[in-house]
């Protein structure tokens, strides 16, 4: 049965394969279509992510430049996480959770309104966190050290994926202090647990110093930790985030987590049980709140362990028929967005799926960039729509994508200034926006105005290139 989730969660992904890139998708694409011909790695090209995410991308790559495989990376993650849930909740609780727990997250795991079905990075720390879960748990039922060593080589992966893919590490040190001696493993469990967990963080660190110690240091910590107290990354702008976030997150997450909430008050008397799923819980919780921006997708980390705990609640119920019906009612909102999906036109879905309408918007722009530029041109989108860069395959001499990085790296946005301003200019600028958002003080809008004219609008998007 949990194998049958695993196609029904593939079956769920499957048509997201052809909706387009969403703008960290294609950014990630870019970037490390750029590695792969020959920039540098965090310089020309530069990314805030650690190498596990950008090898994964290279791999998807490698299989079809086109970029389809990316989605394709999705849908196996959901449905390697699929079946990894309910591997957990068999071991945690028995064999009815773990089916219940394969079930809703099939399901669930979509989270249209926190980006489920994207290949983002929390899918892929989560993907290595859940096996080290998994293997550490197996570990505790077969005390083999094969088992420890999986756990910790998977949970440091996860944070090769993302810095904050921090719950692998949790709920492996909780498992492991769950049973401290074991005549199968030499020396300390925590000991061999952190040392393999350690181990695929500090290869990333070592090729970050063959590329560049202080490039690596600031592209993946310094920059947000320096930016902690300035206005764009200050208590002020993360309240802000956060409370932003609350609205997407909560479609999705908000029925999930209140039977959650019931399958940990049901586990109450089964202790081990209950402090894997609250560790479990509180490294994805830590996750989210390490990124700082509080972006939609950051919360998926925390569908892994809310429907573990959540299938406690279903698979409590004795009726099979009220337990499909507790099941169903867990995964309503997703129930009804897919289901609403099916006799929709291609316009509505393009509305309804997210970054369909723009990644197809997106495409008939990237068509007129590559059909009025040289292949060497030099472009810029202002700002953050990055996948534009990889659809028209185009590159920029800015080494900043996103928006968020612009307000927070002190000469980013001095840079750009002198770039739009400087003799070698890019070809062609996508005005995807105001700029007075990237530069509140004027000095970039005077100088697209003085240097830049319109070329021709697509999609409602100003194309400029030099006066």
């Amino acid at each position: 049965m949990i194998l049958a989730c695993g196609l029904a969660a593939a079956l769920l992904r499957m048509p997201f394969l052809w909706t387009g890139l969403g703008m960290d998708e294609g950014g990630y694409a870019h970037v490390v279509q750029q590695w792969s011909r020959g920039a540098r790695l965090y310089g020309e090209a530069w990314l805030d992510r650690p190498q596990g995410l950008l090898l994964t991308y290279r791999l998807l790559l490698w299989l079809d430049d086109d970029g389809w495989t990316i989605r394709l990376g999705a849908v196996l993650a959901g449905v390697g996480i699929t079946v990894l849930v309910g591997m957990i909740g068999w071991l945690l609780v028995d064999s009815r959770t773990g089916v219940a727990a394969a079930g809703l997250y099939a399901v669930a795991g979509v989270a249209p309104n926190i980006e489920g079905f994207t290949l983002n990075g929390e899918l892929l720390a989560s993907f290595p966190a859940t096996l080290a879960v998994a293997a550490a748990l197996l570990w505790l039922r077969h005390q083999s050290a094969m088992w420890l060593v999986t756990a910790g080589l998977a949970a440091g992966v996860a944070m090769t994926m993302k810095l904050s893919g921090l719950d692998g590490i949790a709920v492996g040190l909780v498992v492991a202090l769950l049973r401290p001696r074991s005549g199968r493993v030499i020396g300390s469990p925590q000991a061999l647990f952190l040392g393999a967990s350690a181990a695929p963080v500090g290869l990333s660190a070592l090729h970050g110093w063959h590329l560049g110690w202080r490039e690596y240091w600031t592209a993946l910590v310094g920059y947000q930790v320096t930016a902690m107290g300035e206005p764009a990354a200050g208590p002020a702008a993360r309240w802000a985030d956060f409370t932003g976030s609350l609205g997407p997150a909560a479609r999705d997450l908000a029925v999930v987590a209140g039977a959650a909430a019931v399958g940990l008050w049901l586990l109450r008397g089964a202790r081990p049980a209950r402090r894997v799923l609250l560790a479990w819980l509180g490294g994805a919780a830590l996750g989210v709140n390490v990124g700082g921006s509080y972006w939609p997708h950051y919360y998926v980390q925390l569908l892994p362990p809310l429907t573990v705990a959540a299938a406690a609640a279903v698979a409590a119920v004795r009726r099979p028929r009220l337990r499909m019906v507790a099941a169903t009612s867990v995964l309503l909102p997703q129930l009804i967005w897919l289901g609403a999906l099916v006799p929709a036109s291609a316009e509505e879905r393009q509305q309804r799926i997210p970054y369909y309408g723009l990644a197809r918007r997106d495409e008939r722009i990237a068509a007129v960039i590559r059909a009025e530029t040289f292949p060497d041109d030099r472009i810029f989108v202002l700002v953050s729509r990055s996948n534009i860069y990889f659809l028209a395959q185009r590159t920029t001499d800015y080494p900043y994508l996103w928006g968020k990085p612009i307000e927070k790296i002190p000469d980013a946005l001095p840079r750009l200034r002198a770039m739009l301003d400087g003799p070698q200019r890019p070809a062609l600028i996508v005005l995807d926006g105001d700029p007075r958002r990237v530069d509140s003080s004027g000095e970039l809008s005077r100088i697209l105005a003085e240097h830049y004219r319109v070329r021709r609008v697509v999609e409602g998007v100003p194309l400029l290139t030099t006066a």
